[in-house]
């Protein structure tokens, strides 16, 4: 049990190295942590002055100097607007990467105005790892690492060549390696924190859009991409097919076999319609046992093959009741397409009515004419 457990984490950490460079992934961290990012650069604009109060009373012959240093504070409102307005990963990332280079900058002209003053050094050394951490949040694990080595990086460079007197080095270098280690920490944990995050509002998001019993797209998912594909092909003239499809009398499989073997019929089928049908296809459960396949870029013949294999399949497969009875089924179904290079006056959600009726009295009609068939809406007028 606890080599489960271990083999579970390893997976997990193998799982977030990869998406932590995958682009939706980044993607969807920086514009939740958007806000975040841009409220946390322009609230340093405000910290930043207010240290001049310090500078008046510490060292009053240059506080002028340090104020107009200060100043500088400022233009973190360009990088905060960018992060606020950008649709663009890399510029956002580029931006951050530019602000935390001029922020450091500015802290050691500061310093060195103000003299290697101790209490200014160890105070912009203690806090710069998490400054780095608080505006790189919403960035890539691999970033802020990067950004925390090259920063600490300089500490053993400024240190090995001398630029501070030695009391300060030895404050600086130790105050450094505590603030670095606690910030990379801090950003490990929060990585694996917002992984889990990501995961759990994928299984929510999932649950949302599928029907419990067959794994298959529910209702409500597929009104939405019903939707979408009819805006699609109205906007770029594309096609779009739509089957439906039901169980010939289901009632009679539940009443005869029960509703545990009618279960086992409905998955049976929505297994074999996602089967037969394409990575591209939406195939969802409607309610009870009719089922829809949506089929983008796709005209009424290439559907039509598709519900007839999807049929004659059908015919070769059973399930066994609980009594170990044999339980073999039909499906009828109907089919309508969306017009090409038509330009229709009627909104997305009438057509979207019509595209559904179509298909569903094309299904009536095959129960009329005596079910296990498929028939082809035979109206255009969408």
């Amino acid at each position: 049990m606890m080599f489960h457990k271990n083999e579970s984490t390893l997976t997990a950490i193998i799982q977030l190295s990869k998406l932590e460079l995958s682009s939706d992934y980044l993607n969807k961290k920086f514009n939740d942590y958007r806000l975040y990012t841009a409220a946390i650069l322009l609230t340093l604009i405000p910290l930043g002055l207010a240290e001049g109060i310090f500078d008046y009373k510490s060292h009053p012959e240059i506080r002028s100097e340090l104020f107009q240093l200060r100043l500088y504070f400022l233009l973190l409102v360009i990088p905060a607007w960018i992060i606020l307005k950008s649709s663009s990963l890399k510029l956002s990332t580029a931006t951050i990467l530019i602000t935390l280079v001029f922020s450091a900058y500015l802290g050691i002209k500061i310093i060195e105005h103000s003299g290697e003053e101790l209490v200014t050094t160890v105070s912009n050394v203690a806090l710069y790892p998490f400054f780095i951490f608080f505006v790189l949040i919403g960035f890539s694990i691999y970033i802020q690492i990067l950004f925390l080595t090259v920063a600490f990086s300089f500490v053993v460079l400024s240190e090995n060549h001398g630029v501070l007197d030695e009391l300060i080095q030895n404050v600086y270098f130790q105050i450094s390696v505590q603030s670095s280690v606690s910030a990379l920490l801090i950003m490990l944990v929060f990585s694996w924190s917002y992984y889990h995050r990501y995961n759990l509002q994928l299984a929510l998001e999932k649950s949302s859009q599928t029907d419990p019993l067959t794994g298959v797209a529910n209702r409500r998912h597929f009104d939405n991409q019903l939707k979408s594909e009819t805006t699609r092909s109205a906007r770029s003239s594309v096609e779009c097919a739509l089957i439906l499809l039901d169980i010939d009398h289901f009632k009679r499989i539940n009443d005869t076999f029960g509703h545990p073997t009618g279960d086992r019929v409905i998955c049976a089928l929505a297994d074999l319609c996602v089967n037969q049908s394409r990575a591209t296809d939406l195939v969802a459960r409607l309610g009870g046992e009719e089922f829809a396949i949506i089929l983008p870029d796709t005209n009424i013949t290439d559907a039509k093959n598709l519900a007839e294999r999807i049929r004659k399949h059908v015919e070769d497969v059973y399930v066994t009741s609980d009594a170990g009875e044999i339980v073999k089924w039909t499906i009828s179904l109907g089919i309508s397409a969306l017009p090409v290079n038509k330009r229709s006056a009627n909104t997305i959600e009438i057509v979207m009515e019509m595209f559904i009726h179509q298909a569903d009295s094309a299904l009536y009609e095959a129960k009329n004419k005596g079910r296990n068939q498929t028939v082809l809406s035979q109206q255009n007028t969408l």
